[in-house]
C-alpha cells in the first residue's frame, strides 16, 4: 500500500511541476511579446481582416522602390514636392527609411487620394485613428507607414520604416548612440 501511495504522490509532483513549468514559460512568452503596434488605448481601430504583414507578390520592395511609390502616390494626389533635405550621416538605418516631403499641408481629400494611390500600389490599410490628428497605418511587406497631416512643420510628409530584424537592430544602435531625440 505504501508503494502505491508513494507512486501516486510522485505522479502528483510531476503533474504539478509540469503545470508550474508551463505557466512560467507562457508568462515569459507573454512578457516578451512585442507590444501591439497600433494599440486601441491610443485610439487605433484595426481594419477588419487586415493581416499583420502584407506580403508582396514580387517580394519585399527596396528602399528605392518604396521611395518611388511614395513620390508617385503624392504626385497622383496633387501634392507639391517640398525641399529635398541632405542625407544624414549613415548610422546603418539608411536602407530602413524611405521618405517624401511635401511643400505645405494637405487637406483631407488629398490625404485620402494618397491612401488610395498607395493601395493601388500594393499597400494595405491595417488601422485607423481619429481625432485629434486623423492617421492611417499602412503596410507593404516589411514596410510601415503612418499617413497623417501636419506635424511640427505642418507639412505633408510620408516616412516609411522597414521592420526587419537588421533594421530594428540598426534603429536600436542609432538610438543608443545619439539618444531618442537624435
Amino acid at each position: 500500500m505504501g508503494r502505491i501511495a508513494g507512486r501516486r504522490r510522485g505522479a502528483q509532483w510531476v503533474a504539478a511541476a509540469a503545470v508550474v513549468t508551463t505557466a512560467v514559460v507562457v508568462g515569459a512568452v507573454l512578457m516578451t511579446a512585442p507590444p501591439d503596434e497600433y494599440p486601441e488605448a491610443d485610439g487605433w481601430v484595426r481594419e477588419p481582416g487586415a493581416p499583420e504583414s502584407a506580403p508582396r507578390p514580387a517580394g519585399d520592395p527596396s528602399r528605392a522602390a518604396v521611395t518611388a511609390e511614395l513620390t508617385a502616390a503624392a504626385r497622383t494626389a496633387g501634392l507639391t514636392t517640398g525641399p529635398v533635405h541632405p542625407a544624414a550621416e549613415d548610422d546603418g538605418t539608411a536602407d530602413c527609411l524611405a521618405d517624401w516631403t511635401g511643400d505645405g499641408p494637405a487637406d483631407a481629400a488629398r490625404l485620402a487620394a494618397v491612401e488610395t494611390a498607395l493601395e493601388e500600389r500594393g499597400w494595405q490599410v491595417v488601422a485607423r485613428r481619429g481625432e485629434p490628428v486623423p492617421e492611417v497605418a499602412l503596410h507593404s511587406g516589411t514596410w510601415r507607414l503612418v499617413l497623417h497631416n501636419g506635424g511640427l512643420l505642418n507639412t505633408a510628409t510620408l516616412i516609411a520604416r522597414r521592420t526587419t530584424d537588421s533594421c530594428d537592430e540598426a534603429f536600436r544602435r542609432a538610438e543608443e548612440t545619439r539618444g531618442p531625440r537624435g
